[in-house]
């Protein structure tokens, strides 16, 4: 008689699941995982100083009041954006800070101007005749909540080429209620953390 004939029936049901011998995992307090959570800690805070430099040579930074022209116009931007958005795929809006951009040259030409400033800006404007030219000269036009209450940054970056213009904002800006933020940005909230984590556990200095 086959061997299976005479075994037990089965009841049913799925098999019981076979038992595995646990594995040894690595935890925390093993010296080698530490040792890697330590080393990529003072990795990226020494990555986040290098992003810092950089940033205070690539971009320009303008503390503006709430209530300033150019701070509500680009506001509106950011607004009339998000409503396009629902409706047109981003392909055909292009980025957001091409809008700013456009929207930053044209509110400064409300601001108190001399005429040399009204003709290098008029000049800017008509060269800027499409959203390719723009792409190519403008980097970064960016406006978000600053530390001080009431308080917005403007962060800007154009090509090299376009320094003459980056130096003209700048200038209307200061002369018209706006404060421009020189030197490398303060760190980050997580640059801070980190930073006091690895201190209090022995393994970094401040100095």
């Amino acid at each position: 008689m086959k061997s299976w004939a005479i075994a037990p029936a089965s009841t049913g049901g799925r098999p019981p699941a076979q038992k595995w011998p646990k594995s040894e995992t690595t935890g925390a307090s093993d010296p080698p995982f530490a040792t890697l959570l330590v080393d990529a800690a003072k990795q990226a805070l020494t990555s986040a100083v290098h992003v810092r430099e950089h940033d205070a040579v690539l971009q320009r930074v303008i503390l503006l009041p709430s209530a300033h022209p150019v701070c509500i116009s680009l506001q509106q931007c950011g607004r009339q954006y998000a409503a396009n958005a629902k409706n047109k795929q981003a392909a055909e809006l292009g980025s957001p800070h091409l809008h700013k951009r456009a929207a930053l040259v044209a509110s400064l030409g409300a601001l108190t101007l001399s005429e040399q400033q009204k003709a290098q800006l008029a000049e800017h404007a008509q060269t800027m005749d499409s959203s390719q030219k723009l792409a190519q000269c403008g980097f970064v036009c960016k406006l978000s909540k600053a530390w001080v209450k009431d308080t917005f940054k403007l962060t800007i970056s154009l090509a090299p080429e376009m320094v003459a213009v980056t130096e003209l904002v700048c200038t209307v800006l200061a002369s018209n209620g706006a404060a421009l933020k020189l030197g490398i940005p303060p760190r980050s909230p997580q640059e801070r953390a980190i930073s006091k984590i690895l201190v209090d556990m022995g393994d970094f200095s401040n100095s």
